[in-house]
């Protein structure tokens, strides 16, 4: 393939991750192909098996050295999944018995809580941040 038809496809690639959004994959797959757009000319006269091994290669190793950290940057992690939520005081929205599940109230929002602790929680009582596990905050 020629290095302009490896920076259409990047291009393409990338458009089609605006329309799409699969959470920078295929952008990673798109500067892989542009990657090769821009090195191909430096290269004398290369084989078109080895042009498609290179960009399967730097495909895969994009995807997996940046599309984690660059989707935490751009767009973020869901928010109260972090465990910065330890220790933060809340409170019960109803009556949870140890090992039980139930609301509580923590910054403006309702949460599923699990009780970890060994006594029950009344509706309306204090309740503090032991863990988080996915999203479901372990409270006493």
């Amino acid at each position: 393939m020629p290095w302009w038809g490896w920076l259409a496809l990047g291009a393409g690639l990338l458009g089609a991750e605006i329309a799409v959004q699969t959470e920078f994959w295929l952008a990673l797959v798109g500067a892989a192909a542009l990657t090769m757009g821009l090195v191909l000319p430096l290269i004398v006269d290369p084989r078109v098996w080895v042009q498609w091994i290179a960009f399967a290669m730097l495909a895969v190793a994009y995807n997996a050295l940046f599309r984690r950290r660059l989707h935490e940057k751009l767009v973020g992690r869901a928010p109260g999944l972090s465990p910065e939520l330890v220790g933060e005081s809340g409170t019960a929205l109803e009556a949870i018995a140890p090992g039980a599940t139930g609301s509580v109230e923590l910054r403006g929002s309702t949460w599923q809580a699990r009780n970890v602790g060994t006594a029950a929680l009344a509706a309306r009582a204090p309740v503090q941040v032991a863990g988080v596990k996915g999203i479901l905050l372990e409270v006493r």
